[in-house]
């Protein structure tokens, strides 16, 4: 059984809680998600700026006009379309494929127990819209609330003096709603890294992850942000002994190959992997592709473990957040089951019965207050 100091020191637990394959793999998969949607859209923009020419969208010369317009920083409203669709896109897959190791890690962490893939498919299925949708409905709200801000922008579209006394006299509330926006959004956007383990821990309801999250940022902030420092310095450790351990290891495997005498070998397929443009020779191109292939995918399973161990920094930061606010210690997690168990299936009529017997409880102690 693990032993918990329910301070910052337990952030340690995070690098250990990084070594379960299953986990690393997972996370490169959603590494390799990430990879994806930031090129469907490149090849998007590209297509679109070839004229819809798909041959045409991959030359170099369309690619780096892509690139030019993808990473170009003004704001237009496509633009701002563009980056929210691809965010929201690639969010929604990313949270359903980090839920899982999450709730692996925080079962570990509480109990000490691992799930099974029986159960990882169970909690990807029900945690995994959960903990996706928490961000979204809270920058939703924000949106709202920005709506109203630019519906009060269509009053000074009104012409002559009207439109300028009424902007003017609605000035005062819309700039209260852009205020309680402003604020919601620097919120939520702190609480985002808490809500995927809120929902995985507490396995409740959206209003139970939003609320938890932003709580606890809003009441223990030095706290958060004394947590954010060491997750930043548990993760900066980690990536630095896992580029250390590829490194040793390719290091490995070149002086293998350099003691048979094949290290002009391990050279030339070095330079040609990592070659920047040019053409492969036709008799070294199987080779390259094999080599290339495992030396790419030792890098991805090495950035997995990275992420990972910072998926794990989020789970402890929460529960540590947790303790603090409402006194829960690490051991205490959800488990459907166990409470099902214990307290049963509570429906509507079940709920109705429940309210009347408060109800009749009430009344009875007024009646008896109000005897002499």
């Amino acid at each position: 059984m693990r032993y918990h100091h329910h301070d910052l020191r337990d952030m340690g637990l995070a690098f250990s809680l990084g070594f379960d394959l299953r986990r690393v793999l997972v996370m490169s998969v959603a590494a390799s998600w990430t990879l994806a949607v930031v090129g469907l859209f490149f090849v998007a923009v590209s297509w679109r700026v070839s004229g819809h020419d798909f041959s045409g969208s991959l030359t170099g010369e369309r690619l780096a006009q892509s690139w030019t317009i993808f990473t170009d920083t003004r704001l237009s409203v496509d633009r701002v379309l563009l980056w929210a669709g691809m965010l929201g896109f690639w969010w929604m897959g990313f949270a359903r494929i980090v839920a899982p190791v999450q709730r692996s890690i925080a079962l570990e962490v509480a109990r000490d127990e691992r799930l099974d893939s029986k159960q990882l498919n169970i909690a990807a299925r029900r945690l995994g819209g959960l903990a996706a949708a928490g961000p979204v409905a809270g920058l939703f709200l924000v949106g709202i609330l920005f709506l109203v801000v630019v519906v009060w922008a269509f009053l000074a579209k009104i012409p002559g003096l009207t439109g300028s006394i009424s902007s003017a006299l609605t000035l005062p509330l819309t700039l209260a709603a852009a205020l309680v926006g402003a604020i919601v959004l620097l919120v939520v956007v702190a609480a985002i890294p808490l809500m995927i383990p809120a929902a995985v821990v507490e396995c409740r309801d959206l209003m139970d992850v939003i609320s938890r999250a932003c709580s606890y940022v809003v009441q223990r902030p030095l706290r958060y942000l004394a947590g954010l420092i060491m997750k930043k310095l548990v993760v900066v450790a980690s990536a630095a002994l896992g580029l250390l351990v590829l490194g040793l290891a390719w290091a490995m495997v070149a002086a293998a190959l350099w003691l048979v005498g094949e290290g002009a070998l391990a050279t030339q397929l070095i330079t040609l992997v990592l070659r920047d443009g040019g053409e492969i020779p036709v008799e070294s191109q199987v080779t390259v592709a094999l080599f290339g292939g495992v030396f790419y995918g030792s890098a991805l399973l090495t950035l997995g473990w990275l992420m990972t161990v910072s998926a794990a920094t989020d789970v402890i930061l929460y529960m540590l957040l947790r303790y603090e606010v409402d006194g829960v210690t690490f051991d205490e997690i959800m488990i459907p089951q166990e409470h099902l168990a214990q307290h049963g299936v509570v429906t509507a009529a079940d709920t109705m019965a429940l309210a009347q017997a408060a109800q009749d409880t009430a009344q009875s102690e007024a009646d008896a207050a109000l005897k002499p």
